[in-house]
């Protein structure tokens, strides 16, 4: 055992140096986007968290998006910030409506636009440089004659009459000049409210029309973010969008400690190939997705790990079963302000209470769409609590494995215990392909075997009713 602790504290101290190394700047990712359909037809969604980093676009001022959903493009565009940072771009026609400042944005260019502009910039420096050409052939020196100082005399005493002319024109011309200035300009002022004032903002969700407009098929839909540059190729960011029903059941589970035994080492682990997972939680997972609830994975880890969190949840394989498929959220800040929120800190509640408050307003007449959570904390109990799920519902799991229901803290269980209750704690919403009951009710083990009902006579009904 103290070989086995060596070995995982020197692992620690090699990846943490790697951390200290690695410049939070350079990591993309992207966070899955949940997109709810309301009674009256219309959609909501989560907002669009993009980002590129270094690595990928270097230069990423005014750089557009391109975006691409189950494989074919779509009519809409996104733009990059300073920091690699995408959001849309929202016309706004209203003159009363102030704009912050980091709300403020230019308008998207068409490829046609760009095209223009980059032609005219190529004509204006071909005539700078006509222009530069011209010009160093007129300042060469003249030849010298006999003639040249009497003709220069001829010319400044030509233009120092043009001169004088149009000082006395101007002198003389002035008061009414002044007079068609005062009568013109109310005029010109009558033409300015005819201005359109359009202005641009930022933003990082779409309408119902937008929404409507990308053709999303219930459940899982493959979007891809991508970025091309001259240099540095195309860069893709990778995931999903979710559409949901506004009266679908969800349940909500953590990452680091919940999925993983720890926070620490489940953030390094997995990344060296080691099966850091609690034991029967895969099983527990799929059954409940199969009794008809959605999966949400929540946690406070950056989204430039996005790539690497999604992944291990596909890693994750339990003798063939593995967890089901369900959006990630993930936080949109830094790298190294996620892991010290995450880690030491310990306060990831911070963000998992802003972002499940968001997710809920989704659901909108639904005010409880989340029907349990899982979490291995203290401050994740009080995030499901702030979000509205039941403490009947809320789980806890510590590194040894023990899950603790907050309702009954007495009554220590296991994921593989929970399991074998899973029908109980879990009840099935609706009968489908891919309930728990793959026997049908009509042809079954019960319905071959049982007996037919012993006959009666409708006599003996019609002598026992008088």
């Amino acid at each position: 055992m103290n070989y086995v602790g060596q070995l995982a504290g020197q692992v620690f101290v090699t990846v943490k140096e790697l951390y200290k190394g690695l410049n939070p700047a350079t990591l993309s990712g992207c966070i899955d986007i949940i997109v709810v359909r309301q009674p009256n037809g219309s959609l909501q969604c989560s907002p669009f968290h993009v980002r590129f980093g270094k690595m990928g676009v270097l230069r990423s001022r005014e750089k557009v998006v391109d975006i691409e959903i189950n494989g074919e493009s779509v009519d809409l565009h996104m733009k990059l910030g300073d920091n690699g940072e995408a959001f849309f771009v929202q016309e706004t026609d209203n003159d009363q409506e102030v704009i912050p400042m980091y709300l403020a944005t230019s308008p998207i260019l068409s490829e046609g636009a760009s095209r223009m502009e980059s032609q005219l910039k190529r004509n204006s420096a071909d005539r700078i440089r006509g222009l530069d050409a011209n010009t160093s052939a007129q300042v060469s020196p003249p030849s010298e004659t006999p003639s040249s100082g009497s003709l220069v005399k001829k010319r400044r005493k030509r233009r120092r009459k043009s001169q004088l002319g149009m000082a006395t024109r101007i002198k003389h011309e002035s008061s009414s000049s002044d007079e068609e200035h005062a009568a013109a300009k109310p005029s010109s002022t009558s033409h300015l409210p005819l201005l359109s004032s359009v202005s641009y903002k930022k933003t990082l969700r779409l309408t119902s029309e937008q929404l409507k407009s990308l053709k999303l098929k219930n459940g899982p839909n493959d979007v891809v973010f991508s970025v091309t540059t001259q240099y540095q190729g195309t860069c893709r960011c990778e995931g999903t969008i979710y559409l949901w029903n506004w009266d679908d059941k969800v349940v909500i589970s953590d990452i680091d400690g919940t999925i993983t035994r720890s926070d620490t080492l489940g953030h390094i682990l997995p990344t060296l190939g080691k099966d850091w997972t609690h034991q029967g939680i895969a099983k527990l997972y799929h059954k409940v997705s199969q009794n008809g609830y959605k999966f949400l994975y929540c946690s406070a880890r950056a989204i430039g790990m996005a790539d690497m969190t999604r992944g291990y949840l596909h890693w994750v394989n339990e003798r063939g079963t593995v967890l089901p498929q369900g959006p990630l959220l993930l936080s949109p800040s830094s790298l190294f302000s996620a892991l010290h929120r995450e880690v030491i800190e310990k306060k990831p509640e911070k963000f998992k209470v802003q972002c499940l408050t968001d997710i809920k307003n989704l659901f909108f007449p639904n005010t409880e769409p989340f029907y349990a959570a899982f979490g291995n904390r203290p401050a994740d109990v009080y995030s499901y609590k702030q979000v509205g799920v039941s403490l009947n519902r809320i789980f806890t799991v510590n590194p040894k494995g023990e899950l603790v229901q907050e309702h009954a803290k007495t009554n220590i269980s296991s994921y593989v215990r929970l399991c074998e209750v899973v029908d109980h704690v879990f009840p099935l919403l609706k009968r489908s392909h891919s309930s728990d009951f793959p026997c049908s009710d009509t042809f079954s083990n019960f319905t071959f075997w049982r007996e037919p009902p012993p006959p009666f006579e409708n006599q003996d009904v019609h002598s026992a009713s008088a």
